[in-house]
């Protein structure tokens, strides 16, 4: 034990790159940022090595090759450290998750909360982040990342891949189904997802040329569905997010066995060093619901059509 460093050390350490600088850390820990940069060079001296490199720039500090090494290993004993003694105290520690907005409302919330519901000594944090999750600053222990199939990392942990295909709603489907080119069409704007582009439908469908002046772009997947539903045109829909507007015959599939298979995952990364007792229960839950095939669409159009 003899080459571990004091704790107040650590904390400082950690601290300081989690939040990007030494006045958070300071903040924070409720000392003076010249307490928190004299523990960082007790630290670097006790070790023989330089952790972290000093920048007035955009980012405040940068980590060194030894700084790196460090990290996860000072951040899960903290992690570790801070979760026994909420156990001990009787305070349930806090549990943050983080995905974006189509995700979380349309298929993470309802799981948290009953995953809340099956342990309530849990305390559940979901917030929204779009793109790369801050997971330092925001203090995230687990992120659920919309990233394309390429840009997968060795330790993504894959939640699920999804089916898009075309939808409307129930009062629109006799006529859509039958004038495809005449339907106003909904999309969401997406770099890189030609699957949820209507140019990559419009040989299948025969789409005039002109049919660009029928597309109305949203800058969510959210709106898009909520137009949908609406009656306001076709949409490409995206299963499993709109499973439960199937399921309730809100939208109906344009034709059945109709499909493209998505180019993007939803994948699990863990906050790193993040070593909250719940994670991993977490982890395993969300992957098993990720897993329970789709409820099967409830078409009231053809029930009613085919009574």
């Amino acid at each position: 034990m003899s080459n571990i460093p004091p704790l107040p050390a650590l904390r400082a350490f950690e601290a300081a790159v989690r939040l990007g600088g030494f006045a958070r850390a300071a903040a924070e820990l409720n000392v003076s940022t010249s307490a928190v940069s004299h523990q960082i060079r007790n630290l670097e001296e006790l070790l023989g090595a330089r952790l972290i490199e000093r920048s007035t720039g955009i980012g405040g500090i940068r980590l060194t090759a030894a700084g790196t090494t460090l990290l996860p290993a000072a951040s899960s004993a903290l992690s570790l450290l801070e979760d026994a003694c909420s156990q001990i105290k009787g305070v349930a520690r806090q549990l943050t998750v983080s995905a974006n907005v189509p995700f979380s409302a349309m298929w993470l919330a309802r799981r948290l909360a009953e995953f809340s519901g099956r342990h309530p000594e849990t305390r559940l944090n979901a917030i929204i982040q779009d793109g790369e999750p801050d997971f330092a600053r925001y203090d995230i222990d687990l992120a659920v990342v919309h990233v394309p199939e390429h840009k997968l990392r060795p330790d993504d942990v894959i939640l699920l891949q999804e089916e898009v295909f075309p939808v409307c709603s129930p009062e629109l489907h006799p006529f859509a189904s039958t004038a495809v080119c005449r339907c106003r069409l909904l999309q969401e704007t997406h770099d890189n997802s030609p699957e949820i582009d209507w140019h990559t439908w419009s040989a299948h469908f025969g789409l005039p040329n002109d049919f660009e002046t029928k597309i109305v772009r949203y800058s969510s997947f959210s709106q898009v569905i909520g137009a949908a539903i609406g009656g306001a045109g076709l949409a490409l829909g995206r299963s499993p997010l709109i499973d439960p507007e199937l399921a309730s015959a809100r939208l109906v599939r344009l034709f059945p066995d109709l499909s493209r298979p998505a180019s993007w995952r939803f994948v699990l990364r863990r906050g790193p060093g993040r070593q909250h007792r719940m994670l991993d229960p977490l982890i395993e839950f969300l992957r098993a619901e990720a897993a329970v095939p789709a409820m099967r669409p409830i078409d009231a159009y053809l029930i009613s059509a085919n009574a």
